[in-house]
């Protein structure tokens, strides 16, 4: 019995060998170059896109499969996608019974172009697709491996005029599975895989060496852990997709332990102004939400954190300590420090309001020298798009300054924003806000009485100092401290008017 299954095996076996060879023999005498414009008609209806193939068309064998070389889609706006080669890996004993089963796929050096335009469409719009997402579907349905090397990604929006470019991109997926209808098929992938990426370019801002492992599950994509060069180290990072909602939502958690002071400002395009090391933190969560601004939805929070950093072009303590007479500066230009950094994970927003903040001035302002910053904070809480400054504030060897308020990320406006100089109480020496849309703010004027010159002010703040557990209005409850040497500073002030006073009455008659 044992024999005779063994020799059924081997006839069975036998003739499928034979029907492969004859196949391949076949096949290899087709022209499937004469298939091409046949191919292209059905590619462009399938994806309504027109699609052309400028290379020659190959088979494979081993294992058998089909390429294309120097392949456009494009759509009527432009190219969206241009492809060097397409490799797809193909069952044969289906195609036997003229049924297409693509197992594999391979795109080698695809560059994809996105288009944003100012009325907020793009180069590529999914209604176009709706009629073909059923065919689409089920061509790939039975794919169980994606390779992508060397791929690039180019986002251009018009109305900024901001490009992103991503390059050299390498992809794996494996063991893939797709399911459910066209509208939900996302609720139900699976896979594992890796991706790596040698450079992000934003403006000034380059990463570098992005890399992590892939995992899908029920809808749920999976980056962790994600890692890359930033600001001159190693940044940690862990996202995730959840697209089997309605409303997808997207999470993403970085943290960037030392990074270059020096490294961050050049993402922003500006000199060297503050130099050290600082610690990078963001936690954030997006949903699309009908056709809401992603940016509505957004909650969590930022922070950036350094100790004894150095002030490159100007002595902070030096036009701080005498801003009572010479107001050399504007208070708020000091509040770009708070939001330029933190805000680096959203771009975009860091960008436009640093131009708007003029970041510069303070610097081209002030006449040189150097300092130092001996505790920098600059924490933000995030609810439905406004961000609220929990804790910024910087302290140097002699004086304390703080930023209260809030900044409508959706609306890209300052919410009673307010730079202040501090006193050892937390109340406010000096203030001044800003207000209006980020990138064409308004600044008030230096807060009333503090401002005064000549000297019926002074006179008045030698008072005030006289006046022991005299009450203010705290606008500071943070964790920065106020200088112990500010604290001897503005003292001694006080034991001279006081030692004075006495003089007074012993000379008195």
């Amino acid at each position: 019995m044992r024999a005779e299954r063994k020799k059924f095996i081997l006839i069975g076996g036998g003739a499928l060998a034979l029907i492969v060879i004859a196949v391949i023999v076949a096949v290899s005498f087709l022209d499937i170059n004469s298939y091409k414009r046949r191919i292209e008609a059905a590619a462009s209806e399938a994806t309504g896109m027109d699609v052309s193939i400028n290379g020659k068309l190959g088979l494979d064998f081993f294992p058998f499969g089909v390429s294309a070389n120097d392949i456009h889609v494009g759509s009527k706006q432009g190219e969206i996608l241009s492809l060097k080669t397409l490799k797809l890996r193909v069952d044969l004993i289906p195609l036997l019974k003229k049924q297409l089963k693509v197992t594999g796929c391979e795109l080698v050096q695809p560059i994809v172009s996105i288009v944003e335009y100012a009325e907020g469409k793009h180069n590529i719009e999914i209604s176009e697709m709706k009629s073909a997402e059923d065919a689409l579907l089920r061509a790939v349905s039975s794919l169980k491996e994606i390779r992508l090397s060397q791929g690039a990604l180019i986002h251009l929006d018009k109305k900024t005029g901001e490009r992103t470019e991503l390059k050299e991109i390498n992809l794996a997926i494996e063991d893939l599975s797709i399911g459910g209808a066209a509208e939900n098929f996302m609720k139900n992938v699976s896979f594992t895989g890796s991706l790596d990426c040698k450079e992000v370019r934003r403006r000034n801002l380059q990463i570098e060496n992005v890399k992590s492992p892939m995992k899908a599950e029920k809808g749920v994509i999976s980056l962790a852990p994600l890692s890359m060069d930033v600001f001159g180290t190693r940044g940690q990072a862990d996202a995730t997709a959840d697209m089997s909602r309605v409303d997808a939502v997207y999470r993403i958690n970085l943290k960037v332990s030392k990074l270059d002071f020096a490294k961050l400002e050049e993402s922003f395009g500006v000199g060297r102004v503050i130099g050290g090391k600082g610690d990078l933190e963001a936690s954030l969560t997006v949903a699309e939400k009908g056709s809401r601004n992603l940016m509505s939805t957004m909650d969590g929070t930022l922070s950036l954190r350094g100790d004894n950093l150095l002030t490159y072009t100007m002595d902070l303590d030096k036009v701080l300590s005498s801003y009572e007479t010479s107001q050399e500066f504007n208070l708020v230009d000091l509040g770009a420090l708070f939001i330029g950094g933190p805000f680096v994970p959203i771009s975009a927003v860091a960008t436009v309001v640093l131009t708007g903040y003029r970041y510069g001035d303070l610097y081209s302002q002030t006449r040189g020298g150097q300092g130092v910053i001996t505790q920098f904070i600059s924490h933000w809480k995030i609810k439905d798009g406004v961000a609220e400054a929990t804790d910024c504030a910087l302290a140097t060897q002699h004086n304390r300054v703080a930023l209260i308020g809030k900044l409508n990320l959706v609306s890209g406006r300052y919410d009673d924003v307010t730079v202040a100089l501090l006193d050892d109480k937390g109340c406010a020496k000096f203030k001044q806000g800003i207000s209006g849309p980020f990138g064409s703010p308004q600044t008030s004027a230096v807060s009333a009485v503090e401002a005064l010159g000549g000297p019926v002010s002074k006179l008045y703040r030698k008072a005030k100092r006289m006046i022991q557990g005299s009450s203010c209005a705290v606008v500071y409850h943070g964790s920065v401290r106020q200088p112990e040497v500010a604290a001897e500073v503005h003292q001694q002030p006080q034991e001279d008017a006081q030692q004075s006073h006495r003089g007074g009455e012993q000379r008195g008659p």
